[in-house]
């Protein structure tokens, strides 16, 4: 309590790194305790990013029972390299970049786009209509699978270019160049709809 009440008094600033730190040491000691295998932690870790990797899966490959599919393939390889986790990058940038492996692999086996499903809540995105969401997620089925999820990972999970990078295992300047052409292919075929 005496903790959280002189928190109050630190400029938002210092505090948001505080509590970073904290949350950074915290994931520290449950991840070595991953590492090691114990059930806890283990269990820690999927609910711990559970959401986010099923809400990535579902924007990469718009069917539920493929996100679910991608994102406990995605826990079990993670939960089989995690042992070999060096560090190197942030864990959430190293799920994430097993993550969109599998749905990769998802869209490789299904060899179609992703069809149009129902909005769910996870798909939320910033346009404020319902007619504009259902636009953008039908442009966004229809983009390339590599452009589709560099934009899903900058724009809807809001990655910095390093982590994308990390995440899909290419250069920065690589990103910014991808970013560039997934924007233009997303503008072409949105005003090809005439939206």
């Amino acid at each position: 309590m005496d903790t959280v009440y002189s928190l109050r008094w630190i400029p938002r600033a210092e505090r948001t790194e505080r509590l970073e730190r904290a949350n950074r040491a915290e994931e520290t000691a449950w991840l070595s305790a991953a590492k090691a295998g114990e059930q806890w932690a283990l269990e820690r870790f999927y609910f711990d990013y559970q959401s986010q990797v099923y809400a990535l899966c579902y924007r990469l490959l718009a069917r539920p029972e493929d996100a679910r599919d991608a994102m406990q393939s995605t826990f079990v390889n993670a939960f089989r390299e995690l042992p070999r986790f060096r560090g190197s990058s942030n864990v959430k940038t190293w799920l994430y970049r097993i993550a969109v492996n599998e749905a990769i692999t998802q869209l490789r086996k299904r060899r179609d786009s992703p069809e149009l499903t129902e909005f769910t809540a996870c798909s939320v995105d910033s346009a404020p209509s319902v007619v504009e969401r259902v636009a953008v997620q039908e442009t966004m089925s229809r983009l390339k699978h590599d452009h589709r999820t560099i934009l899903v990972l900058r724009f809807w999970e809001g990655l910095e270019y390093e982590d994308i990078a990390g995440v899909l295992g290419i250069s920065l300047s690589a990103v910014k160049m991808r970013l560039h052409r997934a924007r233009e292919e997303f503008r072409k075929r949105y005003e090809e709809d005439g939206l």
